[in-house]
C-alpha cells in the first residue's frame, strides 16, 4: 500500500504562532519574501498575517528540533536526541564496533 505524505513547512510568527500548511503552497511566499521593499499583510490558508511578524519559514523536523530543545534535549554528535542530564554512551558503542 502506498502512502502519500505531505511535506509540511511552519511559518512561524513574532509571538511564537506557528502556521503549517503545505509546502507547495508557500513556495510563492518563500519567493516574495526576500524581495518585499515594505511590509504587507497577505492571506495564507484562512489567516491574514503581517509580513512583518514572519521570523522564519521552517520544515518540520527544524521545528521538531527545537521543540526537543526547548524540552531540555539535547544532541549528540552521533545524532541521537537525549533527555536532560542524560549521559550519552553512543561513543563506547562506537568502539565496540
Amino acid at each position: 500500500m502506498n502512502e502519500l505524505t505531505k511535506n509540511l513547512m511552519c511559518i512561524l510568527m513574532r509571538g511564537g504562532v506557528e502556521i503549517w500548511t503545505e509546502e507547495r503552497r508557500i513556495e510563492t511566499l518563500k519567493e516574495t519574501l526576500p524581495r518585499l521593499k515594505e511590509h504587507k499583510f497577505i492571506g495564507i490558508d484562512d489567516e491574514l498575517i503581517n509580513t512583518a511578524d514572519i521570523i522564519g519559514i521552517f520544515s518540520a523536523q527544524t521545528m521538531e528540533d527545537k521543540t526537543r530543545r526547548k524540552n531540555g534535549m539535547w544532541k549528540c554528535k552521533w545524532g541521537h536526541w537525549h533527555n536532560k542530564r542524560e549521559n550519552c554512551a553512543h561513543g563506547e558503542l562506537e568502539k565496540l564496533k
